[in-house]
């Protein structure tokens, strides 16, 4: 046998061990109403809520992370994941983390690529990443996600709250919300799906903005684009005032008067007002098309 293989072996097998990830395991009391605080470079960040006057964390760090601190201050739990000196200039591996909170946390978690999963918190959530996907639970309390390139999805369960999503390269999908909606993006797709439409303002750049649900009888609106296509599908008799205008795409209303040509130059505007109702909708778009249907 080769005296050098088993040196060899070792030598080959050394860059494996040392890039494995270490187990973490912590557990600090919490505030049942407090506020948790994490922070990630890369990886994976999910926070689950329980009902235990505690903060479990849990999961995996990379070879490049120095330690992950857990800590407890007054009503809030830091969370924090430090990297090593010499790793801060070069790519980022990925620390996963599973993280059991009290349900009525406030929730405040940044990561650079790190995707954020929160569910079953119901209070507050501000929840940010620049290249990392977001995707979180609302229950009755505000929820404030913000990302660069990544995606972001917030599920409503049927419950008013103020939403609050913006991405700039990234889509931006909010499923079963109600009250209070803001989402923007960039050059990525808006789409809304609502329980019940009272406050809702939709922007893209260039991007696709949908909005469907059904509209209360004070709702307000707003869906604006450059050059995306806007589209509205409204439940039930859709009853509202519509102000519905284009520089040059189309209008194609599935309901309601038939849309005027253009006199002077290609601007199409189309307003009329359906059914009885103080609700009121408004869509403008530079060269998108717009469309409006009921179901």
């Amino acid at each position: 046998m080769n005296r050098y293989l088993p040196w060899l072996l070792v030598s080959a097998l050394a860059p494996l061990a040392t890039q494995a990830a270490t187990p973490f395991d912590r557990t600090v009391d919490a505030d049942a109403r407090g506020t948790v605080e994490v922070h990630n470079i890369a990886g994976s960040v999910e926070i689950q809520g329980w009902d235990k006057p505690s903060v479990h964390v849990s999961g995996t760090l990379a070879d490049n992370v120095e330690r992950a601190d857990v800590r407890r201050d007054g009503n809030r739990v830091v969370v924090e994941v430090v990297m090593r000196e010499e790793s801060r200039s070069r790519s980022y591996e990925g620390t996963k983390l599973t993280i059991e909170a009290p349900r009525a946390s406030t929730l405040e978690v940044s990561t650079v690529s790190a995707s954020i999963a929160a569910r079953a918190i119901e209070g507050e959530q501000r929840l940010q990443s620049v290249s990392g996907s977001i995707d979180a639970d609302a229950f009755a309390s505000d929820v404030t996600a913000n990302a660069v390139s990544g995606e972001v999805t917030v599920h409503g369960h049927g419950s008013a709250a103020v939403i609050r999503a913006r991405a700039v390269s990234g889509e931006v999908r909010l499923v079963d919300v109600a009250g209070q909606v803001e989402a923007q993006a960039v050059s990525g797709a808006v789409e809304v799906a609502a329980n019940q439409v009272d406050r809702v303002t939709l922007s893209s750049i260039s991007g696709r903005v949908s909005l469907s649900g059904a509209l209360g009888d004070h709702a307000r609106a707003d869906l604006t684009t450059t050059s995306g296509s806007l589209n509205m599908t409204f439940a039930g008799t859709a009853a509202a005032e519509y102000d519905l205008t284009t520089f040059s795409g189309r209008i194609d209303p599935c309901f309601g008067p038939p849309v005027s040509e253009p006199r002077n130059g290609p601007q199409r505007a189309h307003r009329f007002r359906e059914g009885d109702s103080d609700a009121r909708v408004r869509a403008n778009s530079m060269s998108g098309s717009i469309t409006l249907c009921r179901k």
